[in-house]
């Protein structure tokens, strides 16, 4: 008997099935290529359809493997948001979370996202759903048709279950923005104060609940894919760090009460409780960003194309260093921070001896290491002390030595990787197992 568990990432799909007798996984990565060419270069949409037919692929090819399926659950990116219509088909694209239209300029030299925060004293950002959802209003892109909004995973749960209308649960309720997070339910009162229009919002059941059936196989309300990331990788929450490393990265560890921390997200935890979260915009894109400048260093110079994975593969061939007084310095704040979108990142301690191509890459996977640590440095004292078990998981980590090391000097813990290899889509599986005792 099995359990499956999808997480529907901007760059992949991922499924694993978990075998409930002989805990055996098998997994299936399809990729997402699914992204919409626009003339807006801050522009980032997929087509949502196009993912729901990749999920059905993955479902077709697990019952061919699976007999005896208990449960379907989904994780995904959790900010990014589309329209449905009454009948429940989808009306728009999808607007990821990378999509920069929060940060173009509203009025009053103030972007979206910053007037939002002002008005409504929620922390916004571009990219967060009612964000991408109030720019298009003040633009007249909402389509005319449009029943409800929803993130791709609630979309493809309804779609399966043949539903007409989206159900989000508190993790996924909470990455769209303007949700009150001690409550559990969308604010009305800052919907209002921006004459949000609020009968597009989907109706929010708690974590774990049943959306419907796909063939009589029970289906659950997804989960962010931060909190699958958390639930899939730790196994002692209370005294875990937890760091994910993917095209974005995150720092997140376990909380039972509601705190406030400027310039750190709180997010409820399926299950019970909250994660804090510190989410630097650039994790594994910072790595790819340097590759993709040594391909056009070599091209320039040498007139040789070389492949991504050959260059990555001797990028994290070389040797790691320590720390010395002549390292190269870098701070990976290349697409900003989601405060301060304009910041911008830099390299600097640069001599005549040490700009060299190793210390750029020691220097890059130093960086993001540094900017996560610097979010951890924000989390209270009362709640960081007892946390001293760190967990890595994304392929960043993974498949990067150099990146678990630089990881290991500064936080000062040996590194544990999570024994599973998709682990927001194992995450979704966990949150589906418990949900069906339940």
């Amino acid at each position: 008997m099995y359990c499956v568990g999808i997480d529907i990432g901007t760059s992949s799909v991922c499924g694993v099935a978990y075998h409930l007798s002989t805990e055996d996984c098998i997994t299936i990565v399809k990729d997402n290529n699914t992204s919409i060419i626009s003339d807006n270069q801050w522009e980032k949409t997929q087509d949502a359809d196009a993912i729901f037919h990749i999920v059905e692929e993955i479902l077709s090819e697990f019952r061919l493997q699976c007999t005896d399926i208990k449960g379907i659950g989904f994780s995904g990116q959790m900010h990014g948001m589309l329209y449905v219509d009454k009948c429940g088909e989808a009306v728009s694209p999808l607007y990821t979370w990378q999509d920069g239209r929060g940060n173009q300029i509203y009025k009053e030299e103030q972007s979206y996202a910053s007037f939002l925060t002002q008005e409504t004293g929620y922390p916004m950002a571009t990219g967060y759903g009612l964000v991408t959802h109030f720019y298009n209003e003040q633009n007249n892109l909402v389509p005319s048709s449009a029943n409800k909004l929803c993130t791709i995973m609630d979309y493809v749960a309804m779609k399966l279950c043949r539903r007409n209308e989206p159900l989000i649960d508190y993790s996924n309720a909470a990455g769209l923005g303007l949700f009150d997070k001690r409550r559990l339910l969308f604010d009305v009162s800052a919907c209002d104060a921006i004459h949000l229009d609020r009968i597009l919002l989907p109706e929010v059941i708690p974590s774990g609940s049943l959306v419907g059936y796909c063939e009589n196989i029970p289906v659950y309300v997804a989960i962010g894919d931060n909190q699958a990331a958390f639930l899939g990788s730790v196994k002692d929450i209370e005294h875990s760090i937890h760091i994910t490393i993917g095209t974005s990265s995150q720092i997140s560890v376990y909380t039972d009460r509601y705190v406030e921390i400027e310039g750190l997200d709180i997010r409820p935890l399926p299950g019970g409780g909250y994660i804090l979260v510190g989410a630097p915009l650039c994790g594994g894109t910072s790595f790819a960003m340097l590759k993709d400048f040594f391909a056009d260093t070599v091209k320039l110079f040498a007139g040789i194309e070389k492949s991504g994975d050959e260059l990555y593969e001797r990028m994290i061939s070389i040797s790691y260093q320590t720390n010395t007084n002549d390292s190269i310095v870098v701070e990976t704040l290349f697409s900003g921070t989601r405060l301060e979108p304009g910041k911008r990142g830099k390299i600097d301690h640069i001599s005549l001896s040490n700009f060299t191509p190793e210390n750029l890459i020691r220097g890059f996977v130093k960086g993001i290491s540094q900017s996560l640590y610097d979010y951890f440095r924000l989390i209270p004292d009362s709640v960081r002390r007892n946390k001293t078990i760190l967990v890595g998981s994304g392929n960043g980590i993974k498949k990067n030595p150099l990146m678990r090391q630089a990881l290991e000097e500064r936080f000062g813990y040996s590194l544990y990787l999570s024994n599973v290899q998709e682990e927001a889509a194992f995450g979704a599986c966990v949150c589906n197992m418990v949900s069906d005792k339940n």
